[in-house]
C-alpha cells in the first residue's frame, strides 16, 4: 500500500496548480515513502538464509542507486530542454511508474512466514511454507531434507512492540543502530541533495553540476555490488566500519579539491564507499531485532536516522555552504560519519552467519565482543 500511495501521489504532483499544491503533495508523498523504506530489507532478512541476507540486500539496493543515478540524468535532459511549466511535471509523471511494481508484488511475492508465525497465524504460515517447499522441490528435482528446529519454541505476539525498542536490553542496540544509520546516511543525503549545489559553488554551471552528480552517484552501484560480496566474507561490522571511514576521509577532502578530475575522483570515492555501505547498515539493522518487533525496530531506526541525516543535517547545510563554503559542509559530513564508525566499533556486535534468532538474542548484544564467534546455519 505504501508503494501504491507513493506512486499515485507522485503522479498527481505533476498536475499541481502551484507551489502550495506541490509542497502539500510532497509531504504526503514523503510519508508514504517513509512507510516503504524499511520493508524490502525486513522482507529479505526474513526470507533469505543467513549466508545470503547481506548479499541479496546489496544486490537489491544497487537498483535503488540505479534510480538515484537516472534521476539527475533525467533532470539534465528534461528540465533544460522544455519550458518551465512542463519539465518538472514530466519528472513527477515518470515517478508514478512504480505502480506497475505494486501489481507484480501483489501477484508474485508471498507474505513472510516468520511474520505469520509471530502473529500466531499458523495456518497461513504453513501454507506459505508449503508453497515454497513445493517450488524448491520442483526446482531441485528431489525432496527437501528434513530440518530440525532449534528448540521448538513458538513466537507469540508482543503486547507493546514499540515500547520494547526503548527498554533494556533493546535500548542499547537501538541507540547504536540509530547513531550508525544517521551518521552513514548523512553521506548519502549530502551527495544526493547537495552535490549539485556544492559543485556549482566550486565554479561550474548547474548543467555540469548535474552531470558530475550523476557520475558520482552512479559509482555507488558497483560500490553496493562490492559490499554484497564482502559483507558475507568480512562480516557486517568490518564492512560498515571500513566503508564508512574511507568515505568519511574522502568527504573531509572533497570540499577543498578543485578541478574536474579531482572532484570526480574524490566524489566517486565518497559515493562508492559512503553509499555502498548502505545495504550493510540495512541488513545489520534488520538482523538485530527479533521477528515480533523487527518492523518496529527498523522503522524507529529509519525514522531517527533519516531525521538526523535527511532533515536536521540538510537543514543546516544551506546555511553552512553559504557562509563557510563546500569545504565546511563536507568536513561536517565526514566528521559525523567518523562518529558513526566509532560507535559501531565500540558498541556493535557481529551478526554474520547467525540465524535471526541468534543475531537478535539479548545475549549477543550483552556479551563482550571477544566472546562471540560466527555461526552459520
Amino acid at each position: 500500500m505504501g508503494t501504491f500511495a507513493y506512486a499515485v501521489l507522485t503522479f498527481a504532483t505533476g498536475f499541481a496548480p502551484d507551489i502550495g499544491g506541490v509542497i502539500a503533495l510532497r509531504i504526503l508523498d514523503g510519508m508514504a515513502m517513509g512507510a516503504v523504506f524499511p520493508i524490502p530489507y525486513i522482507y529479505a532478512c526474513e526470507l533469505c538464509p543467513a549466508n545470503r541476507r547481506g548479499r541479496y540486500t546489496g544486490w537489491a539496493d544497487s537498483f535503488l542507486s540505479l534510480g538515484y543515478f537516472l534521476s539527475p540524468l533525467l533532470a539534465l535532459i528534461l528540465i533544460p530542454n522544455v519550458d518551465n511549466t512542463t519539465g518538472w511535471r514530466i519528472m513527477f509523471f515518470i515517478g508514478g511508474l512504480p505502480i506497475l511494481f505494486v501489481v507484480l508484488t501483489w501477484r508474485y511475492l508471498p507474505e513472510s512466514p516468520r511474520w505469520y508465525e509471530s502473529r500466531g497465524r499458523f495456518v497461513e504460515c504453513e501454507a506459505v511454507l508449503a508453497t515454497m517447499e513445493d517450488r524448491a522441490q520442483r526446482s531441485l528435482g528431489a525432496p527437501l531434507a528434513p530440518l530440525a528446529c532449534d528448540d521448538g519454541a513458538v513466537m507469540t505476539p508482543t503486547p507493546h512492540p514499540l515500547r520494547e525498542v526503548f527498554t533494556p536490553p533493546l535500548r542499547r542496540r537501538s541507540a547504536t543502530l540509530w547513531a550508525t544509520f544517521g551518521g552513514t546516511f548523512f553521506i548519502f543525503y549530502s551527495i544526493q541533495i547537495f552535490m549539485p549545489t556544492a559543485v556549482a559553488k566550486m565554479g561550474y554551471t548547474l548543467t555540469s553540476a548535474f552531470a558530475f552528480t550523476a557520475v558520482i552517484v552512479g559509482v555507488s552501484i558497483p560500490g553496493k555490488l562490492l559490499e554484497s560480496w564482502v559483507v558475507e566474507r568480512w562480516g557486517r561490522k568490518p564492512v560498515i566500519i571500513t566503508f564508512t571511514v574511507v568515505a568519511a576521509v574522502a568527504s573531509l577532502f572533497f570540499g577543498f579539491v578543485r578541478g574536474a578530475v579531482p572532484i570526480l575522483i574524490v566524489g566517486c570515492l565518497m559515493s562508492f564507499f559512503g553509499i555502498g555501505v548502505d545495504p550493510a547498515v540495512k541488513t545489520y539493522t534488520s538482523e538485530s531485532y527479533p521477528t515480533e518487533i523487527r518492523a518496529w525496530g527498523v522503522a524507529t531506526t529509519e525514522g531517527f536516522g533519516r531525521l538526523i541525516s535527511g532533515v536536521v543535517g540538510p537543514s543546516l547545510i544551506p546555511v553552512v555552504i553559504d557562509n563557510l563554503g563546500p569545504g565546511a559542509v563536507y568536513a561536517l559530513v565526514g566528521s559525523v560519519a567518523l562518529i558513526a564508525a566509532a560507535v559501531v566499533l565500540v558498541f556493535g556486535r557481529e551478526t554474520r552467519g547467525l540465524t535471526l534468532e541468534q543475531s537478535a538474542s539479548w545475549d549477543q548484544w550483552l556479551a563482550p565482543p571477544r566472546s562471540r564467534r560466527n555461526r552459520h546455519e
